[in-house]
């Protein structure tokens, strides 16, 4: 759970150090895509079909079998007082719990407004951008569109995270250790997010 735990810290230290960061963008190693399709077994099989509790994140993936376990937790409470724009925010995860090995996780964000949403939005593609990760990105500007970004670092034990927002909800979905060695491709990372979206509307 110690990358939970980092994931977390990275997400949220956007967001309080606001003023420090600035937004920008790397060079595009691919291209996101904008058409969802599980392209793994592994994505496949991680793509749930239920409804999705969004204090909890209980729903956002399946269970599976294997070495795998899925952890699911509340993050509401640790966050809310240095953030009080976030409504709920809840993570999902599948790890071994040994280190080094595949992981994918999952964090769901819902806050007060759309705007609310885009600046957090904003917050963590320029934290990813001070990392040196390469990104790449899809900006919809119209309401009621996702925007998209893709931030490939392969190091510190995560290969790569991919942010959706649309609306008031902000989606990551990262996998590790690096993308060599990940059970998930990009585009299982683009299904699992954009299937989250769609069913907490």
């Amino acid at each position: 759970m110690f990358r939970l735990v980092s994931l977390m810290a990275l997400m949220v230290l956007a967001a309080v150090f606001a003023a420090c960061v600035t937004s920008s963008s790397g060079e595009a190693s691919e291209p996101v895509v904008s058409a969802a399709k599980p392209t793994s077994e592994a994505g496949s099989a991680a793509i749930s079909l239920e409804s999705v509790d969004a204090d909890t994140c209980v729903g956002v993936l399946t269970r599976v079998e294997g070495d795998l376990k899925l952890f699911t937790d509340s993050l509401t409470s640790s966050v809310n007082k240095s953030e009080p724009q976030i409504v709920s925010m809840c993570s999902a995860m599948y790890d071994t719990g040994e280190p080094g090995r595949e992981f994918l996780a999952v964090v769901l964000i819902h806050l007060e407004s759309g705007d609310a949403a885009v600046d957090h939005y904003k917050l963590m593609k320029g934290a990813y951008a001070e990392t040196g990760a390469v990104m790449s990105e899809i900006d919809n500007a119209d309401e009621g569109l996702i925007d998209e970004l893709s931030a490939l670092s392969d190091s510190n034990g995560i290969g790569r995270t991919s942010i959706f927002r649309q609306s008031e909800w902000l989606v990551t979905v990262t996998v590790g250790p690096t993308m060599a060695e990940s059970l998930w491709n990009t585009g299982d990372m683009e299904s699992i997010g954009r299937g989250v979206l769609d069913r907490v509307k």
